[in-house]
């Protein structure tokens, strides 16, 4: 297996021995930059699921901490890790109520600037909304835009709130820098008993600055989950169908199961990459990626 360390807008090669890296005469190619496609697809993936996971963390902490001080004032602030949180009003009945999430400007840390989240109603009731609005919020190198809404479906009969994340208009940096345009919905579901976050349903659509189209979808019997001992998705498999020219040319699929000590579903950073081609049928290839750590 070829192994390619890839960790959102970078991707950068590791363990190669010299022969690995020169190709024989007749040996397939992709048709299409695999380093480029790769590193995208991961950012159109993990960037929107890491903001749906902090403001759905966000959205239920303010109200399990609310209640467990027995709050009911205008402004209540507390942390997260090194994420100062303030809800105001604060108090478990009245809306609409605002959360900010403040992340400040230590650029060492996964986010810098602030996330906005008007919760128009209880999100444990079906039909609540809450819109998501990004003040100078920068993940690494990117810029987050967007358009952002979370809309609950309740709670369901195995005890798991229910929530699609609707995303319009995101922008965000890939592959050298180069700004990138998506939309999408996620739909998952949060266990109250286990803390399990279980990504029910996935589908984001994007193009690069070279107008490479991506199409980034969930596979029904391999859901991505993280847990709450786990701050990684450490099962699921997603996969994402590369277009050149609005012509299907590959496609990648990101296993997050995959663990380099051979036991599946272990609590680390490793998944597998699969790579194939439409252009090239005989093109198939192995590598791993660097799977991001929610914070």
């Amino acid at each position: 297996m070829k192994k390619l360390l890839i960790s959102l807008s970078i991707l950068v090669v590791f363990g190669f021995t010299l022969n690995s890296c020169i190709k024989a005469p007749n040996e397939p190619t992709a048709g299409y930059d695999v380093v480029t496609t790769a590193a995208n697809s991961v950012q159109f993936l993990e960037a929107p699921l890491d903001l749906y996971l902090q403001a759905d963390r966000a959205i239920r902490f303010q109200r399990d901490s609310i209640i467990a001080n027995h709050i009911h004032q205008s402004t209540f602030s507390f942390k997260i890790g090194y994420v100062n949180l303030t809800v105001s009003p604060a108090d478990t009945t009245t809306y609409p109520k605002t959360i900010i999430l403040d992340f400040g400007a230590d650029t060492t840390k996964s986010y810098t600037g602030k996330m906005y989240i008007t919760m128009l109603g209880n999100m444990r009731v079906s039909g609540s909304k809450c819109a998501l609005v990004y003040q100078n919020l920068i993940a690494g190198n990117s810029l987050i835009i967007g358009n952002d809404s979370i809309i609950s479906s309740g709670i369901n009969a195995s005890g798991s709130i229910v929530s699609r994340y609707n995303i319009h208009g995101g922008h965000l940096n890939g592959y050298g820098n180069q700004v990138m345009i998506y939309d999408g919905r996620v739909i998952a579901k949060y266990n109250l008993t286990s803390g399990a976050n279980v990504i029910d349903s996935l589908e984001i659509k994007g193009t690069d600055i070279n107008s490479v189209g991506y199409r980034l979808y969930s596979i029904p019997i391999y859901k991505l989950q993280i847990t709450s001992d786990c701050n990684y998705f450490n099962t699921g498999i997603i996969k994402s169908d590369i277009s050149i020219n609005n012509t299907l040319t590959g496609q990648m699929v990101f296993d997050y199961s995959y663990s380099s000590s051979g036991v599946s579903g272990v609590c680390d950073s490793d998944g597998a990459l699969y790579v194939y081609s439409y252009i090239s049928k005989t093109f198939s290839q192995q590598y791993l990626f660097a799977a991001k750590k929610f914070e």
